[in-house]
This record gives C-alpha cells, sequence and structure tokens, in this order.
C-alpha cells in the first residue's frame, strides 16, 4: 500500500496527456513539412513538363537533319580518306608520265617563285 501512495495518478495522467499532446503537435509538423514539399514537387513537376513542351516539337524536328548532316561528314570524310590513298596510288604514275613527257621535250609546269625585293630576299 504504501507503494500506491507515491504513485499519483493525476500526475501520471497529465504528463501522458502532456506527452501525447507533444507528440500530436511534433507529427502534425512533420505532417505540414511533407504537404509543403509535395507542394513544391508539384510545382517543379509543372515548370519541367512546360519547359519540355517548349523543346520537344523543335528537337523532333531538327534531329532528323542533324543525324543526315553526321552521316554526310562521315561520307566526306571516307571520300577524302579515299582520295588520298588514290593520290598515294598515282604517285608512281605521275613521275611515270613526267619523264615521259621529258621524252618528248615537254617540261612539267612549277609553280612561280614569289617575287624578290631588292635586297633578294622573297617578299610575303
Amino acid at each position: 500500500m504504501a507503494l500506491l501512495t507515491l504513485v499519483d495518478p493525476v500526475e501520471f495522467a497529465s504528463k501522458a496527456v502532456d506527452t501525447s499532446r507533444r507528440t500530436t503537435e511534433a507529427l502534425i509538423t512533420i505532417m505540414e513539412n511533407i504537404a509543403s514539399t509535395v507542394d513544391n514537387l508539384n510545382r517543379t513537376t509543372t515548370r519541367v513538363n512546360s519547359l519540355l513542351d517548349e523543346v520537344e516539337e523543335p528537337l523532333k524536328r531538327v534531329m532528323p537533319q542533324l543525324g543526315n548532316a553526321m552521316n554526310a561528314m562521315a561520307a566526306m570524310g571516307e571520300a577524302a580518306q579515299q582520295l588520298g590513298e588514290l593520290s598515294k596510288k598515282l604517285g608512281p604514275l605521275t613521275t611515270l608520265a613526267e619523264n615521259a613527257g621529258g621524252l618528248f621535250g615537254f617540261r612539267p609546269t612549277r609553280p612561280a617563285s614569289p617575287p624578290k625585293d631588292e635586297s633578294g630576299t622573297t617578299s610575303s
């Protein structure tokens, strides 16, 4: 019985109610923060969707032409490479033609040298 006199039921109930009140207030604060976060996410989603609506259609129109241009550039690179290989392969034929022309009195044309100034050096 002495143990029962040490426990005050009113004080115990008061502490329980106070703890419940603080827990409820904390839960309400958490729920308000979650609601605020959800509102921010909704606004962000709306902005991203509107941005995509503005950009998506022009990109859809441009991408095929961009792909075609990239393919054309690759084809031009291959053609330039083949021309380079062709010029290497024709080198001996060019030498042969120059030598054959020399037999008939033809001289290969050489580019003109740049004009010289009074000191004897070439001017640019």
